[in-house]
């Protein structure tokens, strides 16, 4: 999960989370895949499903989903048949049918309703012709370079799903880098754009660093 929302959730214990804002069942990429069929909505799963691609899996509490921006409208279309609710700036607001996006919000959680468990964490990614970071527009690659379909699911490549991962560097983090699986050209890449981003450890994980070796992968 991004945002300030994301890090005010994440310190709360999963009891008292769920009191407050309701329990997770996450889509998995192929239910995601299935609810898109037929849609021109640009999608691809991000995080830690995506940085696992082709790797040992592990367990994961969500599953998070880009969206470009630009497609919000058809994306509102697409899932007309469910509840979007803002998550933004500590707080989380129903996006009600015909009212528009709060400005700065890029991160929106979908269910079908108060009833039911959130099912999907989607971001609002600013890419549109091209893949572009969002904390540094200066790093952009084309389409195919960032993202890859997989039995017919659309994820970002381990490389880039990871450049995210680097500012959080928290334990499931390094254990997705060590796992990752990235030929030389993409290790490569991501090293270079981590230093860029002044994530030097991480850069130098990412380049084979024998901490990378050491990690334990969590359950989480």
């Amino acid at each position: 999960m991004g945002s300030v929302f994301a890090r005010a959730v994440n310190d709360m214990a999963e009891a008292a989370f769920q009191a407050l804002y309701g329990r997770w069942d996450p889509l998995d990429p192929a239910q995601v895949a299935d609810l898109f069929s037929g849609s021109s909505v640009r999608w691809w799963i991000v995080g830690g499903r995506a940085a696992r691609v082709g790797a040992v899996p592990r367990g994961h509490e969500d599953t998070d989903v880009a969206v470009c921006r630009a497609d919000l409208d058809e994306l509102r279309a697409t899932l007309s048949g469910w509840h979007l609710w803002e998550a933004s700036d500590g707080a989380l607001r129903p996006l009600l049918p015909g009212q528009p996006l709060t400005e700065g919000c890029d991160q929106l959680w979908l269910r079908r309703d108060a009833r039911h468990p959130w099912r999907l964490d989607i971001q609002l990614d600013p890419s549109d012709e091209e893949w572009v970071f969002r904390r540094d527009p200066g790093i952009r690659v084309p389409w195919p370079r960032a993202v890859q379909a997989v039995d017919g699911i659309r994820y970002a490549r381990p490389e880039i799903a990871l450049l995210y991962k680097g500012r959080h560097d928290r334990p499931k983090d390094r254990a997705d880098l060590a796992a990752a699986v990235l030929d030389a050209d993409a290790r490569a890449w991501l090293a270079d754009t981590l230093d860029r981003l002044g994530h030097h450890v991480w850069a130098g994980l990412a380049r084979g660093g024998a901490a990378a070796d050491q990690v334990t992968d969590p359950a989480q």
